[in-house]
């Protein structure tokens, strides 16, 4: 099958009812909301880069939001970036008043394709090598430790017809372990007890599928996607707007 190398941007606009995060939706490499992927075959694409947007409450307004860049340089070896700047995790009704300004995070990601057979691959990787601006910090970026997501996924992909289908399946530690959400006003004098607190390494499991549909087949086709990032489940749309861009 040709491939053609192709600059790909996606533009993303997201309502959210979930709590602040600064995982926003679609702003890691790969094709999932949050979680990882991987793929037996060599990426299309010269690289893609995009935006994206969540909003987590209408009134008062509160929002997350980041932009990214990711392409796969050579032997399955991919590289990511992304600037994220989350939403005030203070509780609505606490919104009006808090004072909390989100650090902008910069991260990076990478990961390795290390097997592959038939529609069957398996990838290890590293997300969220984040540094921020940290009010608390004296330094002007600090690498917060404890969004270092280490991760294996294993991945199938299967052609059914007019349909397609590619699942994923892995665990993963910090941003992708199991966590409760945080919904309180960030106490900026305990700084120090938090980050003792949070300092050990949990790991979760997640999940995920795409089903590549007909729909739009001329522009490469609508995809319907769903998963399980360790904390909750999220279901999205991939619709393609030309064969280039995508609103997802």
């Amino acid at each position: 099958m040709k491939k053609n190398n192709r600059y790909i941007y996606v533009f993303i606009f997201l309502v959210s009812t979930a709590f602040s995060t600064t995982r926003v939706v679609y702003t890691r490499p790969g094709l999932m909301m949050r979680v990882p992927t991987s793929s037996n075959e060599k990426t299309p694409y010269l690289f893609r880069t995009g935006f994206g947007a969540e909003i987590h409450n209408f009134s008062p307004f509160n929002t997350a939001k980041g932009v990214y860049f990711d392409m796969e340089i050579a032997r399955g070896f991919s590289f990511g970036f992304s600037a994220i700047q989350g939403g005030d995790p203070a509780h609505v009704d606490s919104l009006e008043e808090s004072q909390y300004k989100p650090p902008v995070e910069f991260g990076f990601h990478a990961q390795q394709r290390v097997y592959v057979y038939n529609d069957i691959s398996l990838s290890i990787g590293l997300q969220d090598i984040v540094f921020s601006n940290q009010e608390t910090s004296d330094k002007i970026l600090s690498l917060d430790k404890t969004q270092l997501s280490f991760f294996a996924v294993l991945a199938s992909e299967k052609d059914l017809g007019e349909y397609k289908m590619n699942t994923y399946m892995g665990f993963g530690t910090g941003g992708l372990a199991t966590a409760e959400p945080d919904t309180l006003k960030p106490d900026t004098t305990n700084t120090a007890n938090a980050n003792s607190d949070t300092a050990g390494t949990s790991t979760g499991v997640f999940l995920g599928f795409i089903l590549k549909t007909p729909y739009f087949a001329k522009r490469g086709g609508m995809d319907i996607v769903g998963e399980f990032d360790g904390t909750g489940v999220n279901v999205g749309l991939r619709i393609p707007l030309t064969s280039d861009y995508r609103l997802n």
